[in-house]
């Protein structure tokens, strides 16, 4: 198969199995491949907001400390390929079509059930081991019991936030999901857990880690030793102390994993995590981020004051299983004017609906698609700052506009989206 065929044949396990959370098959597959996956030693990140943050630090950290190191985040903005990364380099097209191909060989979805996640996680463990990395960074997709990425015994995991989000596979209360997360926990081993936890989700992780002989390590213990980031606002900062601790836990459980605080230092600052509270600069300045429930909109409005200074022009889309008129209401009082746009999802909602939730506070328009609003925007008025928000999806489909514009394939790219307007 092409790499195009590849890709076509991953997407349609997604369309025909969804979300189907077992570990069996995924277990059953890496015996078939020969356990790539212990071939190396792993970090663990779940949390309902700020995982792949951390994720992003922690690899950035140990790159900077010269060492090899894997990591493996979802979903992806615009490429596959984005979700696994040696080092710096995202796992080129080749790699794809031969990996698929040998686990469709070894362990044939056909028969054994895979999804499309599993197989984009197998993958990743068959891409580190051929590597040969130094170390894993994992984020976990979804949840933590169940999730395909649990079946590694990590060296340490982390917890970094407890929140409302797919209640429909989580459970519908904090510490219902705070179990499910508390799936990535391991007798004996270390788990980070992240500062500011509420209390309700953080007595059921502790009640867990007693049942099962689990060490909890407080990231508010290291918060002090956060160097700067090079994203984000003030929140992202609990992200970095978790991953000082995960560092820290690493360096006690692996000890030729250590990395100085000199390195610390310079993988955070120089980190890329696009569209995650991210600055474009304009004119006029885009901001891009992520958020799609509660805790990661509040987060972004807490910033909104500091990155634009005053009001925005908003471009917003959404899926149908998130809370998108909670978002919409905790954006109303930073909004001048709204564009709402659908998404290329089967899940997004239909502008027509949203357009109401912010219609009542500003002048709100149905657009055509994220791209030309932004550039609609940008000829009103080149001063005022514009925020894309409400989905990673949008983000994604801005992103292949700007990559498009720029001549460049990856949104790790450092000036991969200079061009703009």
């Amino acid at each position: 198969m092409t790499y195009s065929e590849t890709i076509a044949y991953l997407y349609g396990l997604e369309a025909s199995r969804g979300w189907d959370l077992k570990l069996e098959r995924v277990r059953a597959a890496l015996e078939a491949l020969g356990r790539p996956e212990r071939r190396y030693p792993s970090l663990l990140i779940a949390g309902t907001n700020g995982k792949g943050t951390t994720a992003a630090l922690t690899h950035g950290a140990l790159v900077a400390g010269g060492y090899r190191v894997g990591v493996y985040t979802s979903p992806h903005l615009v490429r596959f390929t984005e979700r696994i990364r040696v080092g710096s380099r995202e796992i080129d097209e080749a790699s794809v079509v031969r990996g698929v191909a040998k686990i469709r060989e070894c362990a044939p979805p056909e028969h054994s059930g895979l999804t499309f996640f599993e197989m984009a996680t197998l993958l990743a463990f068959l891409s580190f081991a051929q590597a040969a990395v130094d170390v894993a960074v994992l984020e976990v997709g979804l949840g933590g019991r169940l999730d395909a990425t649990n079946v590694v015994e990590p060296v340490c995991s982390a917890i970094t936030s407890i929140g409302l989000d797919h209640q429909n596979y989580l459970g519908c209360s904090l510490p219902e999901i705070a179990l499910e997360k508390a799936g990535v926990m391991r007798a004996g081993v270390p788990t980070v857990l992240g500062p500011g936890l509420p209390a309700e989700a953080a007595e059921a992780l502790r009640q867990r880690a007693v049942e099962i002989g689990a060490e909890l390590i407080p990231a508010s213990a290291v918060a002090g030793r956060v160097p700067p980031l090079g994203i984000g606002g003030a929140r992202m900062r609990d992200d970095g102390a978790v991953a000082i601790a995960l560092l820290d836990e690493l360096e006690r459980g692996q000890p030729g994993l250590s990395v100085s605080s000199a390195d610390r230092m310079r993988g955070f600052r120089d980190v890329r995590w696009p569209g995650r509270l991210e600055v474009i600069a304009g004119p006029p300045p885009l901001i891009l981020d992520g958020a799609h429930n509660a805790e990661s909109m509040g987060a972004l409005c807490e910033e909104l004051p500091r990155l634009a200074g005053g009001r925005v022009r908003l471009v917003f889309g959404a899926l149908s299983d998130k809370p998108w008129e909670e978002l919409a209401t905790l954006l109303r009082p930073h909004l001048h004017e709204v564009a709402v746009v659908a998404l290329r999802q089967p899940r997004g909602v239909a502008p027509e609906r949203l357009a109401p939730a912010f219609a009542s506070c500003c002048p709100t328009r149905i657009g055509s698609n994220p791209c030309a609003e932004i550039e609609r925007f940008a000829r009103e008025d080149d001063q005022m700052p514009i925020v894309a928000t409400g989905s990673l999806f949008l983000v994604g489909e801005i992103y292949e506009g700007l990559l498009a514009k720029s001549g460049r394939r990856s949104v790790f790219d450092t000036d991969s989206v200079e061009a703009r307007g």
